[in-house]
């Protein structure tokens, strides 16, 4: 039976009246707090004990402190006195304990400890909170951009999904701890000035909202990662997690190496941020260099055929292809390149496909290629959004800095032959059609480029393969 239980606790650092009563309830089950870290607060397991407990606040002291400073000793000397028990302390919080049934209270002065939260949160919570703000709202934005600019790409990708969720939860969290902090202050401020006492609120609640919903999305992500990404993404992805937790562990390491050898609170933050600093960038460095030059001598394509060209390397994909070049047209090649990449999460699908003859085989470009998208729309509201974005992309009569005659636009065409609802073919104003086509079937969108001119029977081809029957 394990005699210390480490746990992360969802609390808000200033929520003392929160902390107390969660420690109390712990305490009553047998677990007495032995020790808080950066990786969690250490229980040990004993009888259990129904004191009380007293979360107080000390703004001069830091994390970086090799011990307790003078006053710390100072203080727990006094409340020693009243039968109050020091426990133990991370940074300007420190907690107390006493199994006395009508202790005194270590705080008797409303506004002193209004005062004293107040300095402590300005230093470990306030900031924190207000950079996490603003990194959410610039994370937030570039999202929405992203969206808006590919909406397609972002919401097929599990990773951007991911990612966006990630910081709008982190946004969500600041905003929520920062309004309900500033609303205590200012109530708790004129509550001391007529002697009274306020409680702190208490976050757990939406705290465990975001722990939870992140938790279940990196799991999500996780199982993407694993069962439909990439080589590539299953090693950076390895790496990047790698590299966070390894960075969190080494730079507490070094935090508690310094704190040991009794390093003053100066040179503890100075040489700890410079190890931060200097990891952060190396590490990272490291792994986009790594992963570039793993890529170009194709580590991640190892089962791949390759082949030289003016001096470069390129890869000869031979990937399954829904639809093939040699499906519609009586082609007997072997020099063909045949790419797909696809991505899908919980709101669409997307498939990008690509035969092309190999650049190193002069005679083998008369040979036809064949390119196309398809977008399979899982959240039906989302239909419309798509195809108009498809639409603009490649439709430019609204461009006015084009001239008139000279821009392309998407044709009406009939979509009977491709046994769709809609079908349209982009087109030169001036010079007629070209063999590109946007296809509407009732839950997704093909784009498709041929190099020839499809006929109706390509088209129902086209129509059996991708559009979904």
């Amino acid at each position: 039976m394990r005699e210390t239980k480490r746990r992360l606790e969802a609390v808000s650092l200033y929520d003392h009246t929160g902390i107390e009563k969660h420690l109390k309830q712990m305490a009553e089950k047998g677990w007495m707090l032995e020790k808080i870290t950066s990786l969690g607060w250490i229980y040990r397991r004993g009888e259990p004990k129904y004191g009380q407990f007293s979360v107080t606040y000390y703004p001069k002291a830091s994390e970086f402190d090799p011990e307790l400073t003078e006053g710390q000793q100072l203080y727990q000397e006094f409340t020693a006195r009243s039968g109050w028990q020091f426990i133990c302390s991370s940074a300007q919080m420190q907690v107390f304990y006493t199994e006395q049934e009508n202790p005194t209270p270590i705080e008797t002065d409303p506004v002193a400890q209004v005062e004293n939260i107040h300095k402590a949160a300005k230093k470990n919570h306030l900031l924190p909170y207000v950079l996490y703000l603003v990194i959410g709202v610039l994370n937030g934005v570039l999202f929405v951009s992203r969206l808006l600019g590919d909406p397609i790409g972002t919401l097929a990708s599990y990773t951007q999904l991911f990612t966006g969720v990630v910081w709008t939860m982190l946004l969500f969290l600041s905003a929520v701890e920062l309004v309900r902090y500033f609303q205590w202050y200012r109530k708790a401020t004129r509550a001391a000035e007529q002697g009274e006492f306020t409680d702190t609120p208490n976050n757990r609640g939406v705290q465990m909202f975001v722990l939870w919903t992140v938790t279940l999305c990196f799991a999500y992500w996780i199982i993407n990662v694993m069962t439909v990404g990439s080589v590539m993404t299953r090693w950076v992805s390895i790496l990047v997690y790698g590299y966070i937790i390894a960075l969190l562990l080494i730079v507490n390491g070094m935090k508690q190496f310094l704190k040991r050898r009794k390093v003053s609170r100066g040179t503890n933050l100075t040489i700890t941020l410079i190890v931060d600093f200097v990891l952060a960038f190396a590490m990272m460095g490291a792994i986009t260099f790594g992963t570039l030059r793993a890529s170009r001598n194709g580590f991640f394509d190892q089962d791949a055929e390759t082949y030289e060209y003016h001096g470069s390397t390129f890869i000869l994909y031979q990937d399954q292809l829904p639809l093939a070049v040699e499906d519609l047209l009586d082609v007997e090649y072997d020099g063909y390149v045949r790419q797909r990449r696809s991505e899908e999460s919980l709101f669409l699908g997307m498939l990008e496909a690509n035969q092309w003859s190999r650049l190193d085989d002069e005679e083998g470009r008369i040979h036809p290629g064949l390119n196309y998208t398809v977008a399979v729309i899982k959240a039906p509201f989302l239909y419309e959004l798509c195809k108009e974005r498809l639409i603009s992309e490649k439709d430019e009569s609204a461009n006015s800095e084009i001239p008139e005659g000279f821009k392309r636009v998407y044709l009406n065409v009939d979509p009977q032959p491709w046994g769709a609802v809609e079908a349209y073919q982009l087109a030169y104003q001036d010079t007629g059609a070209l063999q590109r086509y946007l296809i509407c079937y009732e839950d997704r969108i093909v784009e498709i480029s041929f190099d020839w001119e499809p006929t109706a029977e390509h088209k129902a081809i086209v129509g059996e393969k991708l559009g979904g029957k």
